[in-house]
């Protein structure tokens, strides 16, 4: 006797699996029977990975991406100096999004930081640039930089998307709107204790502070904290600097 559930089962329009605690196939619709050339009982207890291979088209999202980026440098041929800004963060932006697409088609298969020289104040200005045109639209976010700051060492991506999140949950944190603060000095004592009682310095400090209600784990090379009072939130993220050797 056929169920309402077998009905809605056997009309999906899209192939549909269902697999058991080992990922083998425990059933497969019509619809997936013609994706896999196959009958449902032929496909029984087959592992799902021998037949389905997780290799996302991401050309296909590729392609899109790299038009949009010709489309904006394009269009910057031209344009004033703040006009400029904003194709040059669609194309920075679009750029970033290839490389996490890059990650997603090496699932399970995470890289390495790169860890290289970088100018966080460059980092920073971008994150504020792309919070202030989306997420962020409806806060005020200044800045309070230290100039002197010399060039800190950590992946450039990696770092872009920790500084964003905290931009991000700081925003979120004040729908109404609030202020944001975007902060880096030098701290020349401050030094990480790892579990094998090698120190290493980490003399320059991010900090993104918001006005909202107020936690991030350690990343690559660096270390973040956070002190949370109702009214004032501090994310501290202290880094080294590039000249730093490991285990210095």
């Amino acid at each position: 006797m056929h169920t309402a559930l077998d009905t809605i089962w056997a009309s999906l329009p899209i192939p549909a699996i269902l697999v058991d605690e080992g990922d083998k196939i425990a059933e497969i619709n019509p619809a997936a029977e013609g994706f896999f050339n196959t009958s449902n009982r032929a496909i029984n207890a087959v592992p799902l990975f021998d037949r389905l291979m997780v290799d996302a088209p991401a050309h296909e999202i590729k392609n899109p991406l790299a038009g949009i980026t010709g489309a904006a440098q394009l269009l910057s041929m031209g344009l004033d100096p703040k006009d400029l800004e904003l194709t040059d963060l669609i194309v920075e932006e679009t750029r970033r999004i290839v490389k996490l697409l890059e990650q997603v088609e090496q699932f399970g298969n995470l890289r390495e930081p790169i860890r290289q020289p970088v100018n966080l104040h460059d980092i920073l200005d971008r994150v504020r640039r792309s919070a202030l045109l989306g997420f962020g639209a409806h806060m005020t976010i200044s800045d309070e930089y230290d100039p002197s700051l010399p060039p800190a060492l950590g992946d450039i991506d990696q770092l872009m998307q920790v500084i964003m999140n905290l931009v991000k949950n700081a925003a979120e944190a004040s729908p109404q709107g609030g202020t944001i603060r975007l902060r880096t000095y030098y701290e020349h004592s401050f030094r990480l204790r790892r579990s094998d009682s090698v120190g290493q310095a980490l003399p320059l400090q991010v900090e993104v502070w918001d006005d909202g209600p107020g936690l991030p784990d350690e990343i690559h090379g660096g270390w973040i904290s956070v002190n949370s009072v109702p009214g004032r939130t501090v994310f501290r993220m202290s880094l080294p600097m590039a000249t730093t050797q490991k285990g210095a």
